[in-house]
């Protein structure tokens, strides 16, 4: 099990549950803008509910699978903080903060 704990690095980051809503929503649609070359793939995607799984509770299940990962030393605090850094950048982006 990691010592490291995602929270207290979401703190340093000065991130917030929004924030990773919105990293996972970019890339999201950086996912499903790529389906461009095959449209039957996005639609059986959307129409299966594969697509309304995932969205649901993305955040939190994308931190969960995150800890789960540094746990299990799949990643390590570098590619942690390297995920967190792309999404405080893309948090500086927003054309709102709220």
């Amino acid at each position: 099990m990691s010592d490291i704990n995602l929270n207290k690095l979401m703190e340093e980051y000065n991130l917030e549950i929004d924030d990773i809503r919105w990293y996972k929503s970019w890339l999201t649609s950086h996912e499903l803008l790529s389906y461009t070359e095959s449209p039957d793939d996005l639609i059986r995607l959307i129409w299966s509910g594969t697509l309304s799984d995932r969205l649901h509770n993305m955040e939190e299940g994308y931190l969960e699978e995150l800890q789960d990962q540094l746990d299990r030393s799949i990643i390590d605090e570098t590619g942690i903080r390297e995920i967190l850094a792309d999404a405080y950048a893309l948090k500086n982006k927003r054309s709102w903060n709220g």
